[in-house]
């Protein structure tokens, strides 16, 4: 029976290689990748993520047709059954070396990027529009674009998180500020509540328990916002049945000495979803000013909203064309129809739509009766 082997044009874009490397790796034998110098870091990506082991690659010259066309004479292409992917690479890669495997007698195929669908280009006969049957995890979609995470854990169980986002829907977010703020600026610190009757009564109702009146830092990292990372986590899994290994909250994603905190993250469908959450978009800060000509200290409330979604699109751009970003309040900035109910919100509003991220206010969870409703919100 004669070897199979799954040859993979490489590019930016890894997880279409990544996919099928996956959906054949039951019946390939061997792994060759056509790839250019540029691409080394890509490749090697993808190599991890799939844990195989591959045969030395062809280094080819992106945009010169005979250097293309002499690697691909010079290469001693064994009897064998090929099996190309066309997604990767450059146009004029895909041109000639799609017309090179035809010649040879290869399948030939190409992921959509949409609905898990993929679709066999040659030969023309049979069933040629197909769905991929395997998984892929959270790990290796981060891999595959340079990423390194480690796993994370939650602190408290479902029912906490959902208690507290109860209360907040229930409640205006400008008055729950007075119970907030005193423990958002003691964040990863203990704190002791004796005089904050606001917060225990808040504690009480919520049902929180705690000792000696004290918050530990764990607490007042959680009840600062963590808490609401936690609540998406729990629902987001619960209603798209995903296990452990295709969804995470509270980690830390770094690449080449650069680290993006993410709130929340899960692969569903074959897509990346990336999950900002935020209680509140307006922040109390400290900031110096010039005043008669003096610096001075002063309190000043700034909208968030701006520098989340460039802090969201930045990161989006490096976890490929099909990554989906939300930002998620629950403060009311929506009217009705979906538009701002700040005017001062509206150039935001149109930054997010033409970056394809979303925004979720209070409004879209009231409205909506699970989870799974609410994502069809930002789902495509």
């Amino acid at each position: 029976m004669a070897r199979k082997v799954l040859v993979s044009l490489v590019s930016e874009q890894t997880i279409p290689n990544v996919e099928l490397i996956k959906e054949f790796k039951n019946e390939v034998d061997d792994y060759l990748f056509i790839s250019t110098e540029k691409m080394q870091n890509q490749l090697n990506w993808i190599i991890e993520a799939t844990d195989i082991t591959a045969l030395a690659p062809i280094i080819v010259k992106p945009f010169d047709i005979e250097d293309i066309e002499n690697k691909l004479k010079e290469y001693k292409f064994e009897d064998a059954e090929y099996i190309l992917n066309i997604t990767g690479g450059t146009k004029l890669m895909t041109i000639i070396i799609e017309d090179f495997f035809k010649n040879i007698g290869a399948k030939i195929f190409y992921v959509t990027g949409y609905k898990k669908k993929y679709l066999k280009v040659f030969p023309s006969i049979g069933n040629r529009e197909l769905e991929l049957k395997t998984k892929l995890t959270l790990k290796e979609y981060l891999t595959a674009y340079g990423f390194k995470y480690k796993e994370s854990i939650t602190y408290k169980e479902k029912d906490t998180a959902e208690k507290i986002f109860n209360y907040f829907i229930q409640h205006d977010i400008t008055n729950l500020k007075n119970i907030t703020e005193p423990i958002r600026i003691r964040r990863k610190r203990d704190m002791h509540v004796d005089d904050f009757h606001q917060i225990k009564d808040f504690l009480n109702d919520i049902s929180y328990t705690y000792s000696k009146n004290k918050l530990n830092k764990k607490d007042t990292q959680y009840l600062s916002g963590d808490w609401l990372e936690e609540y998406i986590y729990y629902q987001i899994k619960e209603e798209l049945n995903l296990d452990d290994s295709e969804i995470a909250t509270g980690i830390t994603l770094t690449k080449e000495n650069t680290q993006n905190e993410i709130d929340v993250v899960f692969i569903f469908e074959h897509k990346l979803y990336i999950i900002e959450c935020k209680t509140s978009i307006i922040d109390r800060r400290k900031l110096k000013i010039i005043r008669k000509g003096e610096e001075v200290e002063e309190e000043k409330d700034v909208k968030l909203l701006p520098e989340i979604i460039y802090k969201s699109d930045a990161l989006r751009a490096k976890l490929g064309l099909f990554a989906n970003t939300v930002i998620l309040t629950l403060e009311e900035i929506k009217n009705e129809d979906g538009t701002p109910i700040d005017k001062a919100y509206e150039n935001n509003f149109e930054r997010a739509k033409l970056s394809r991220i979303q925004i979720i206010s209070k409004r879209d969870f009231m409205d909506k009766k699970d989870m799974k409703e609410l994502l069809k919100i930002f789902a495509y």
